[in-house]
Protein backbone atom coordinates (compact mmCIF):
# COMPACT_ATOMS: atom_id res chain seq x y z
CA UNK A 1 0.00 0.00 0.00
CA UNK A 2 1.10 3.16 -0.95
CA UNK A 3 2.00 5.98 1.79
CA UNK A 4 -0.33 9.13 1.15
CA UNK A 5 1.91 11.74 1.13
CA UNK A 6 1.98 16.07 0.66
CA UNK A 7 4.42 18.33 -0.91
CA UNK A 8 4.54 22.09 1.20
CA UNK A 9 5.85 24.24 -1.12
CA UNK A 10 4.77 22.98 -4.19
CA UNK A 11 4.70 25.47 -6.56
CA UNK A 12 8.51 26.39 -6.46
CA UNK A 13 11.25 25.04 -7.90
CA UNK A 14 11.88 22.50 -5.69
CA UNK A 15 8.45 22.13 -4.82
CA UNK A 16 8.01 20.89 -9.00
CA UNK A 17 10.96 18.75 -8.78
CA UNK A 18 9.30 17.02 -5.97
CA UNK A 19 6.07 16.71 -7.81
CA UNK A 20 7.80 15.55 -10.68
CA UNK A 21 9.53 12.53 -8.51
CA UNK A 22 6.82 11.59 -7.03
CA UNK A 23 3.85 11.32 -9.09
CA UNK A 24 4.07 8.02 -10.62
CA UNK A 25 6.37 6.64 -7.47
CA UNK A 26 5.92 2.85 -5.98
CA UNK A 27 6.00 3.70 -2.54
CA UNK A 28 3.91 7.17 -2.16
CA UNK A 29 1.07 8.52 -3.25
CA UNK A 30 0.68 12.64 -3.60
CA UNK A 31 -2.72 13.34 -2.16
CA UNK A 32 -2.57 17.39 -1.82
CA UNK A 33 -0.45 20.47 -2.48
CA UNK A 34 0.20 23.38 -1.11
CA UNK A 35 1.34 26.51 -1.23
CA UNK A 36 1.20 29.80 0.41
CA UNK A 37 -1.74 30.55 -1.40
CA UNK A 38 -4.48 28.64 -3.35
CA UNK A 39 -4.44 28.18 -6.49
CA UNK A 40 -6.25 26.32 -9.30
CA UNK A 41 -3.53 24.74 -10.29
CA UNK A 42 0.73 25.22 -11.43
CA UNK A 43 -0.15 26.24 -15.07
CA UNK A 44 2.66 24.93 -17.49
CA UNK A 45 3.86 27.79 -18.67
CA UNK A 46 5.69 28.36 -14.90
CA UNK A 47 6.99 25.38 -14.67
CA UNK A 48 10.70 25.65 -13.99
CA UNK A 49 12.25 22.10 -13.32
CA UNK A 50 14.67 20.78 -15.02
CA UNK A 51 12.00 17.26 -14.61
CA UNK A 52 9.28 17.33 -17.33
CA UNK A 53 5.48 17.85 -15.47
CA UNK A 54 2.97 15.19 -14.81
CA UNK A 55 0.62 14.82 -17.50
CA UNK A 56 -2.46 15.83 -15.40
CA UNK A 57 -0.18 18.97 -13.95
CA UNK A 58 -3.15 21.35 -14.51
CA UNK A 59 -5.92 19.17 -12.64
CA UNK A 60 -4.06 19.05 -9.60
CA UNK A 61 -5.34 21.67 -7.21
CA UNK A 62 -2.97 23.48 -4.73
CA UNK A 63 -4.35 24.72 -1.59
CA UNK A 64 -3.26 27.21 0.98
CA UNK A 65 -0.86 25.83 3.92
CA UNK A 66 -1.61 25.28 7.45
CA UNK A 67 -0.68 22.26 9.71
CA UNK A 68 -4.96 21.59 10.42
CA UNK A 69 -4.92 21.56 6.34
CA UNK A 70 -2.41 18.59 6.47
CA UNK A 71 -3.55 16.23 8.88
CA UNK A 72 -7.04 16.70 7.22
CA UNK A 73 -5.46 15.54 4.01
CA UNK A 74 -4.70 12.77 5.56
CA UNK A 75 -0.79 12.48 4.86
CA UNK A 76 1.45 10.35 7.06
CA UNK A 77 4.56 12.19 5.30
CA UNK A 78 5.28 15.53 3.39
CA UNK A 79 7.61 16.90 1.94
CA UNK A 80 8.65 20.94 2.53
CA UNK A 81 10.16 23.27 -0.23
CA UNK A 82 9.28 25.73 1.91
CA UNK A 83 11.65 28.95 3.13
CA UNK A 84 13.23 28.22 6.00
CA UNK A 85 11.72 31.07 8.00
CA UNK A 86 8.47 29.30 7.23
CA UNK A 87 9.76 25.71 7.74
CA UNK A 88 11.30 26.23 10.92
CA UNK A 89 8.14 26.29 13.79
CA UNK A 90 5.45 24.22 10.98
CA UNK A 91 7.85 21.20 10.57
CA UNK A 92 8.08 21.01 14.32
CA UNK A 93 4.08 20.99 15.13
CA UNK A 94 3.61 18.30 11.91
CA UNK A 95 5.96 15.87 13.83
CA UNK A 96 4.21 16.28 17.24
CA UNK A 97 0.79 15.45 15.12
CA UNK A 98 2.41 12.25 14.07
CA UNK A 99 3.37 13.65 10.20
CA UNK A 100 6.90 12.40 9.00
CA UNK A 101 8.18 15.25 7.56
CA UNK A 102 11.42 14.93 4.75
CA UNK A 103 12.77 18.65 4.41
CA UNK A 104 15.15 20.21 2.09
CA UNK A 105 14.70 23.27 4.37
CA UNK A 106 17.93 24.27 6.64
CA UNK A 107 15.39 25.13 9.64
CA UNK A 108 16.58 22.29 12.01
CA UNK A 109 19.77 20.88 9.74
CA UNK A 110 21.81 21.32 13.31
CA UNK A 111 19.49 20.51 15.68
CA UNK A 112 20.62 17.18 17.64
CA UNK A 113 17.69 14.92 16.53
CA UNK A 114 17.46 15.45 12.79
CA UNK A 115 19.81 13.57 10.62
CA UNK A 116 21.16 15.62 7.45
CA UNK A 117 21.09 11.93 5.49
CA UNK A 118 22.05 10.72 2.22
CA UNK A 119 21.57 7.38 2.58
CA UNK A 120 24.63 6.36 1.05
CA UNK A 121 27.01 8.54 2.79
CA UNK A 122 24.98 8.06 6.76
CA UNK A 123 22.02 5.74 6.52
CA UNK A 124 22.59 4.73 10.54
CA UNK A 125 21.96 8.58 11.80
CA UNK A 126 18.46 7.97 10.90
CA UNK A 127 18.20 6.38 14.22
CA UNK A 128 19.11 10.03 15.84
CA UNK A 129 15.44 10.57 15.26
CA UNK A 130 13.91 9.71 18.68
CA UNK A 131 11.84 6.75 19.36
CA UNK A 132 7.99 6.47 19.07
CA UNK A 133 7.81 10.19 17.33
CA UNK A 134 7.74 10.18 13.32
CA UNK A 135 10.88 11.43 12.02
CA UNK A 136 11.87 14.94 10.80
CA UNK A 137 14.71 14.15 8.02
CA UNK A 138 17.03 16.89 6.39
CA UNK A 139 18.90 16.61 3.18
CA UNK A 140 22.00 18.86 3.03
CA UNK A 141 23.06 21.98 1.28
CA UNK A 142 23.22 21.37 -2.30
CA UNK A 143 26.81 21.69 -2.22
CA UNK A 144 27.64 19.69 0.81
CA UNK A 145 25.81 16.96 -0.75
CA UNK A 146 27.58 16.06 -3.18
CA UNK A 147 31.21 17.01 -1.48
CA UNK A 148 29.42 14.24 1.56
CA UNK A 149 29.44 11.63 -1.33
CA UNK A 150 32.62 11.85 -2.86
CA UNK A 151 34.11 12.54 0.88
CA UNK A 152 32.45 8.99 1.72
CA UNK A 153 33.89 6.80 -0.71
CA UNK A 154 37.08 8.57 0.26
CA UNK A 155 37.06 7.93 3.95
CA UNK A 156 39.20 4.78 3.65
CA UNK A 157 42.13 7.12 3.37
CA UNK A 158 41.64 8.88 6.16
CA UNK A 159 40.39 12.53 5.58
CA UNK A 160 41.79 15.17 7.79
CA UNK A 161 40.69 18.56 5.63
CA UNK A 162 38.75 19.61 2.97
CA UNK A 163 39.52 23.17 1.05
CA UNK A 164 36.38 23.44 -1.58
CA UNK A 165 35.13 26.12 -4.08
CA UNK A 166 31.56 25.97 -5.34
CA UNK A 167 30.48 27.42 -8.62
CA UNK A 168 26.53 27.26 -7.96
CA UNK A 169 23.66 27.58 -10.39
CA UNK A 170 21.33 30.10 -10.21
CA UNK A 171 19.03 27.59 -9.74
CA UNK A 172 20.22 26.97 -6.27
CA UNK A 173 19.02 30.52 -5.42
CA UNK A 174 15.14 29.27 -5.78
CA UNK A 175 12.53 30.80 -8.24
CA UNK A 176 12.22 33.90 -9.26
CA UNK A 177 16.40 33.77 -8.41
CA UNK A 178 19.11 35.84 -9.16
CA UNK A 179 18.29 38.93 -11.26
CA UNK A 180 19.57 38.41 -14.47
CA UNK A 181 21.16 42.28 -14.82
CA UNK A 182 23.43 40.77 -11.61
CA UNK A 183 24.52 37.64 -13.08
CA UNK A 184 24.56 37.85 -16.92
CA UNK A 185 28.25 37.48 -18.13
CA UNK A 186 29.14 37.69 -14.42
CA UNK A 187 30.06 35.44 -10.86
CA UNK A 188 28.88 36.50 -7.88
CA UNK A 189 31.97 35.62 -5.62
CA UNK A 190 29.46 35.56 -2.25
CA UNK A 191 26.29 33.82 -1.29
CA UNK A 192 24.85 34.19 2.51
CA UNK A 193 25.60 31.97 4.52
CA UNK A 194 26.86 28.73 2.15
CA UNK A 195 30.28 28.87 3.61
CA UNK A 196 29.24 28.16 6.93
CA UNK A 197 26.06 25.96 6.21
CA UNK A 198 28.93 23.45 3.61
CA UNK A 199 31.87 23.28 6.68
CA UNK A 200 29.12 22.28 9.43
CA UNK A 201 26.90 20.33 7.26
CA UNK A 202 29.48 18.39 5.79
CA UNK A 203 31.04 17.27 9.45
CA UNK A 204 27.87 16.43 10.69
CA UNK A 205 27.09 13.99 7.85
CA UNK A 206 30.46 12.62 8.04
CA UNK A 207 30.50 12.40 11.82
CA UNK A 208 30.24 9.88 13.69
CA UNK A 209 26.61 7.90 15.47
CA UNK A 210 27.28 7.37 18.98
CA UNK A 211 24.91 5.16 21.31
CA UNK A 212 21.86 2.76 21.18
CA UNK A 213 19.00 3.82 18.36
CA UNK A 214 16.71 6.34 19.48
CA UNK A 215 17.19 8.12 23.67
CA UNK A 216 20.88 8.92 24.20
CA UNK A 217 21.63 8.85 20.50
CA UNK A 218 24.16 11.23 19.32
CA UNK A 219 25.88 12.49 15.75
CA UNK A 220 29.42 13.91 16.64
CA UNK A 221 30.77 15.95 13.76
CA UNK A 222 34.01 14.56 12.18
CA UNK A 223 37.23 16.31 13.04
CA UNK A 224 38.51 17.26 9.70
CA UNK A 225 39.04 21.01 8.84
CA UNK A 226 36.72 22.26 6.40
CA UNK A 227 37.01 25.59 4.59
CA UNK A 228 34.56 26.69 1.81
CA UNK A 229 33.85 29.55 -1.00
CA UNK A 230 30.71 29.63 -2.84
CA UNK A 231 29.82 31.61 -5.44
CA UNK A 232 27.30 32.18 -7.91
CA UNK A 233 27.86 31.40 -11.80
CA UNK A 234 25.70 31.49 -14.70
CA UNK A 235 24.30 28.17 -15.58
CA UNK A 236 20.79 26.97 -15.06
CA UNK A 237 21.06 23.89 -12.85
CA UNK A 238 24.53 21.95 -11.42
CA UNK A 239 26.81 22.92 -9.15
CA UNK A 240 30.28 22.36 -9.95
CA UNK A 241 33.05 22.02 -7.41
CA UNK A 242 36.97 22.09 -6.61
CA UNK A 243 37.96 20.24 -4.04
CA UNK A 244 41.69 19.93 -2.27
CA UNK A 245 41.11 16.45 -0.10
CA UNK A 246 44.33 16.17 2.10
CA UNK A 247 44.12 12.16 4.06
CA UNK A 248 46.05 10.48 6.00
CA UNK A 249 46.97 7.45 4.08
CA UNK A 250 49.93 6.69 1.46
CA UNK A 251 48.85 6.32 -2.25
CA UNK A 252 48.41 7.21 -5.82
CA UNK A 253 46.28 8.73 -8.64
CA UNK A 254 44.91 5.69 -9.64
CA UNK A 255 44.15 3.92 -5.64
CA UNK A 256 41.95 7.40 -5.40
CA UNK A 257 40.08 6.87 -8.60
CA UNK A 258 39.16 3.37 -7.80
CA UNK A 259 37.92 4.24 -4.18
CA UNK A 260 35.56 6.68 -5.99
CA UNK A 261 34.39 4.27 -9.02
CA UNK A 262 33.92 0.88 -6.74
CA UNK A 263 31.89 3.34 -4.18
CA UNK A 264 28.66 1.95 -3.36
CA UNK A 265 27.43 3.72 -0.22
CA UNK A 266 25.89 1.91 2.78
CA UNK A 267 23.90 -0.90 1.90
CA UNK A 268 20.90 0.59 3.49
CA UNK A 269 21.16 2.72 0.31
CA UNK A 270 20.75 -0.47 -2.24
CA UNK A 271 17.41 -1.21 -3.82
CA UNK A 272 16.13 1.91 -3.00
CA UNK A 273 14.37 3.38 -6.18
CA UNK A 274 16.13 6.40 -6.33
CA UNK A 275 19.74 5.51 -5.77
CA UNK A 276 21.93 4.66 -8.45
CA UNK A 277 24.15 1.66 -8.93
CA UNK A 278 27.16 3.67 -8.63
CA UNK A 279 26.41 7.14 -6.99
CA UNK A 280 29.67 8.48 -8.45
CA UNK A 281 30.91 8.40 -11.94
CA UNK A 282 34.44 9.21 -12.66
CA UNK A 283 35.35 11.15 -16.52
CA UNK A 284 38.91 10.33 -17.56
CA UNK A 285 38.21 13.00 -19.80
CA UNK A 286 39.69 16.42 -18.21
CA UNK A 287 37.31 18.52 -19.56
CA UNK A 288 33.92 16.66 -17.55
CA UNK A 289 32.19 16.83 -15.53
CA UNK A 290 29.85 19.69 -17.28
CA UNK A 291 26.76 21.68 -15.81
CA UNK A 292 25.30 21.39 -19.16
CA UNK A 293 26.46 17.99 -20.51
CA UNK A 294 26.50 15.70 -17.47
CA UNK A 295 24.03 17.31 -14.75
CA UNK A 296 21.50 14.56 -15.25
CA UNK A 297 23.26 11.87 -15.04
CA UNK A 298 21.47 8.91 -13.12
CA UNK A 299 18.52 10.92 -13.18
CA UNK A 300 20.19 13.59 -11.31
CA UNK A 301 21.20 11.37 -8.50
CA UNK A 302 24.47 10.60 -9.73
CA UNK A 303 28.07 12.99 -8.35
CA UNK A 304 29.90 13.59 -11.20
CA UNK A 305 33.79 13.60 -10.72
CA UNK A 306 37.20 14.75 -12.75
CA UNK A 307 40.46 15.76 -13.25
CA UNK A 308 41.53 13.72 -10.25
CA UNK A 309 44.95 14.22 -9.14
CA UNK A 310 47.17 13.11 -6.37
CA UNK A 311 50.55 15.13 -4.68
CA UNK A 312 51.11 13.26 -1.36
CA UNK A 313 49.00 13.48 1.10
CA UNK A 314 46.92 15.60 -0.79
CA UNK A 315 43.94 14.86 -3.59
CA UNK A 316 42.11 17.44 -5.69
CA UNK A 317 39.78 17.01 -7.79
CA UNK A 318 36.30 18.55 -9.44
CA UNK A 319 32.72 17.25 -8.65
CA UNK A 320 29.47 18.16 -10.30
CA UNK A 321 26.20 17.70 -8.03
CA UNK A 322 23.04 18.01 -9.75
CA UNK A 323 21.39 20.78 -6.90
CA UNK A 324 17.82 20.41 -7.42
CA UNK A 325 17.91 16.56 -7.45
CA UNK A 326 20.59 15.17 -5.71
CA UNK A 327 20.73 18.27 -3.82
CA UNK A 328 17.49 18.79 -2.67
CA UNK A 329 13.77 17.49 -3.88
CA UNK A 330 15.41 13.76 -5.30
CA UNK A 331 17.56 13.51 -1.75
CA UNK A 332 14.28 14.03 0.05
CA UNK A 333 12.58 11.16 -1.57
CA UNK A 334 15.83 9.22 -1.43
CA UNK A 335 15.54 9.89 2.54
CA UNK A 336 11.68 8.70 2.40
CA UNK A 337 12.29 5.61 0.82
CA UNK A 338 14.78 4.80 3.54
CA UNK A 339 12.33 5.71 6.58
CA UNK A 340 9.72 3.69 4.66
CA UNK A 341 11.87 0.31 4.44
CA UNK A 342 13.08 0.81 7.69
CA UNK A 343 9.71 0.98 8.97
CA UNK A 344 9.49 4.39 10.01
CA UNK A 345 6.47 6.16 8.18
Amino acid sequence: MKTPVAILGATGAVGQHFLSLLVDHPDFEIVKLFASRPRPHIPATSWVASLPPPADLERRPVETLSVGAVLASGAKAVFSALPASVAGPLERELVDAGVAVFTNASAHRMDPDVPILIPEVNAPHLDVCPPGRAPLVANSNCSASGLAVVLAALRPLGIRAVHVATYQSVSGAGYPGVPAIDIMGNVLPHIGKEDDKIVAETKKMLGAFEGAAGAGARIVDHSMDVAAVACRVHTAFGHLEAAFIEVEQPGDTASAVALLREFRGHEAAWGLRSSPARPIHVFDDPARPQPKRDVMLGGGMVVSVGTVRRAGNTINLRLLVNNVVRGAAGGSVQNAELARAQGRI
